[in-house]
């Protein structure tokens, strides 16, 4: 469901999320960010192309490590193709005005390295 990639020296970390997100797998998604914060990388790059369901629960995973980040002078790169499961809870919830959101990997990576 959630796998973390990356050191601190790479500029950033990895999470990538497939599957449902939902109440059932939320602990997962918050370990796996935690795990990606705790590196130290300056950004946190989270990958939601593989999710089939995002519900609320998800969206408040996601929205703890953006802002756990940004308090601490860091960014969350969300990439969140469109269409897809977890775009359109995005769209809906105007989440894209919010977060860093990225339709598709490369450019969250550019992102990334760039200290965006």
């Amino acid at each position: 469901m959630a796998e973390v990639n990356g050191r601190p020296g790479d500029g950033y970390v990895a999470v990538r999320v497939t599957g449902d997100v939902d109440t059932g797998t939320r602990a997962e998604l918050t370990d796996a960010l935690e795990r990606a914060l705790a590196v130290g990388a300056p950004s946190v790059l989270v990958d939601l192309t593989g999710v089939a369901f995002f519900a609320a629960a998800g969206v408040h995973c996601v929205e703890r490590a953006v802002g756990a980040l940004e308090a601490r002078g860091g960014a969350a790169h969300v990439v969140c193709p469109r269409p897809g499961a977890a775009w359109r809870v995005v769209s809906l919830l105007g989440l894209q005005r919010q977060w860093l959101v990225h339709q598709d990997l490369e450019t969250a990576v550019a992102g990334c390295m760039a200290g965006q």
